[in-house]
């Protein structure tokens, strides 16, 4: 453990942290979790600067919209909200979705928002206002991850992983899950996928391009997330510990011990300098990169 490394650790969350969300800006970290709140930080100071009674379940996605103006949650209440940053009013509600809502990305020009919920579907709507635009249904059951490269290209993980394209119209699938997909990111040039697999203890990594897997690393720990560095050099996972990683040998450069449960998210803030880690634990940490 690199002692140095943790630099805050936030406390507020009366239960178990299961997202969390660097603005574009850098300067706020929105978390949620199963105490229904999402709470609004300053970084790196780690002062909390709002609370809100945001949902009547569960707050398992948060995203930022590019601009930095609007972020979005969704719920095990099945809701997808939007807020605006500034002073964290709500802007618009949705309850399109009949499952719980998992996954929540913004399209590149912040114009569209991507749910995915266990009720079997992709739900793309308009933001802020959330009028709904269409419905994916990828046939995987659950989702769980969703991820949007810039091109469009939708990535959709569950028992399986897809790659859809804007319309929906699937482009390659891949069924070899024991547990199935856990969390998706795209690297900021849209170049590569990783996929992290929870309970089977590896990240894969694909050619957004080809389409063909590129790598798959195995752990001792299980990988629950996963988030590029704005470089795009680095993958940064969360199981029992935070992990940073070389995607392209494998090679892991380090390891941040200090949650007492498992994690189940990490971001990394936009100058790339910090780490956030969100845990059962009920706490966040920030980490120095």
């Amino acid at each position: 453990m690199n002692e140095t490394a943790l630099l805050k650790t936030l406390e507020g969350h009366s239960d178990g942290v299961l997202t969390l969300a660097f603005s574009p800006c850098g300067k706020f970290l929105a978390t949620g979790g199963e105490d229904n709140m999402i709470r609004l930080w300053d970084n790196p100071d780690g002062i909390e600067i709002q609370v809100i009674e945001a949902h009547k379940g569960d707050i398992r996605c948060l995203a930022f919209s590019p601009d930095g103006d609007v972020f979005a949650s969704g719920s095990w209440d099945k809701s997808v909200k939007t807020w605006k940053t500034s002073d964290c009013a709500t802007l618009a509600e949705s309850s399109k979705h009949d499952g719980a809502v998992n996954c929540l990305v913004f399209s590149r020009d912040g114009k569209l928002i991507f749910s995915g919920s266990d009720d079997g579907t992709i739900k793309i709507f308009s933001s802020p206002g959330l009028s709904l635009k269409e419905t994916i249904q990828p046939g995987i059951g659950d989702i769980k991850a969703l991820a949007v490269s810039p091109s469009g290209i939708i990535a959709a993980g569950g028992s399986e992983l897809q790659f859809l394209d804007p319309s929906g119209r699937l482009l390659k699938d891949n069924d070899s899950y024991l547990y199935g997909i856990r969390q998706l990111a795209f690297s900021p040039d849209g170049k590569l996928l990783a996929a992290a697999t929870g309970m089977e203890k590896r990240f894969e990594t694909w050619n957004a391009e080809t389409l063909e897997q590129a790598g798959s690393v195995k752990d001792s720990d299980w990988v629950n997330c996963v988030a590029f560095t704005p470089d795009g050099k680095y993958l940064v996972t969360g199981g029992t510990a935070v992990k940073i990683w070389d995607p392209a040998t494998g090679a892991c450069l380090k390891t941040l011990e200090g949650h007492s449960d498992e994690i189940y998210a990490v971001d990394v803030s936009p100058d790339g300098k910090y780490i956030a880690s969100a845990s059962n634990d009920k706490t966040v940490k920030l980490w120095a990169m």
